[in-house]
C-alpha cells in the first residue's frame, strides 16, 4: 500500500481510537430530590439541604461538554454553621496556597463577620462585619465595619475580593467580587449552580439560603 493511502487509514484510525477511550454522555438533564440530608464539601464542613430539588443539565451533547453539568436549583433551604464555613475555608486555603488565611467566620447579633489575616509583605489581620442578603442570583455580604491596619475600605475588599475567589472557585473565572463596600458571590461562577435565591440571612449560628417560592413559603408557615 503506497504511503498517501496509508496516512488517511492512520488518521482515522487514531480518530476512532481517542472516540473509543472516551466514556459515553450520561442523560442530557437529570434530576436531584434531597428532602432532608447533608453535603460534606470539606473535613468537618456540613451543608444541611432541606426540601431540595433540582436539575442538572449538560453543557453539551459530546464529550468533555456533557460530562460537566449545571445544578438548577428550583427550590430548598441551604443552612451552613458558622463553623462549617471556617472549616470549608480552612481546607480550601490549604489546597490553595492564598495569600490570606487564619479565616474564621463568626455569627453574632444578626451579622456576619469574616476574620483573617491578608498577606501583603506582612500579614495584616483584618475584619469585616455586615449582613447577609441576596439580589435574586448572588449572595452579598454588605461590610458595615470593617478594621484593617494601614489598608482603605476599598483597598482591603478589592484584595478579599480576589483571594477569596481563589479559594471558594477551582477554576480560573473569578467567583467573588467587591463592588464599593460590598462582596459579593456568584454561585454559578463559583460551583455551576443557579437558581432563583428568594431569601440569605443569617440567624443563630447557621447562615440560611431560599431557593425558590416554596421553600420561602415552608419557612413562613414554620414561624
Amino acid at each position: 500500500m503506497r504511503p498517501f493511502r496509508v496516512l488517511p487509514l492512520l488518521v482515522v484510525l487514531s480518530c476512532w481510537a481517542a472516540a473509543a477511550d472516551q466514556p459515553p454522555c450520561p442523560e442530557p438533564v437529570t434530576h436531584l430530590i434531597i428532602d432532608r440530608g447533608q453535603y460534606d464539601p470539606a473535613p468537618g464542613a456540613v451543608f444541611v439541604l432541606q426540601g431540595f430539588r433540582a436539575s442538572l443539565i449538560s453543557h453539551g451533547k459530546k464529550q468533555p461538554a456533557c460530562s460537566l453539568r449545571v445544578t438548577r436549583i428550583e427550590h430548598g433551604e441551604l443552612s451552613i454553621s458558622a463553623d462549617s464555613l471556617t472549616k470549608f475555608f480552612d481546607r480550601r486555603i490549604e489546597q490553595s496556597g492564598s495569600k490570606i488565611d487564619d479565616v474564621r467566620v463568626e455569627i453574632k447579633e444578626g451579622t456576619l463577620h469574616l476574620k483573617g489575616k491578608v498577606h501583603k509583605g506582612v500579614g495584616i489581620p483584618f475584619e469585616v462585619e455586615g449582613p447577609v442578603s441576596t439580589d435574586g442570583t448572588n449572595l452579598i455580604v454588605q461590610a458595615k465595619k470593617i478594621k484593617a491596619e494601614g489598608l482603605p475600605m476599598k483597598g482591603l475588599l478589592d484584595m478579599l475580593g480576589v483571594h477569596l475567589s481563589s479559594l471558594v472557585n477551582s477554576g480560573k473565572v473569578n467567583g467573588v467580587v467587591a463592588n464599593g463596600d460590598k462582596l459579593i458571590f456568584e454561585p454559578l461562577k463559583i460551583a455551576n449552580i443557579e437558581g432563583q435565591i428568594t431569601k440569605a440571612s443569617v440567624s443563630g449560628n447557621e447562615l440560611q439560603i431560599y431557593f425558590g417560592e416554596a421553600a420561602t413559603n415552608r419557612q413562613q408557615a414554620g414561624k
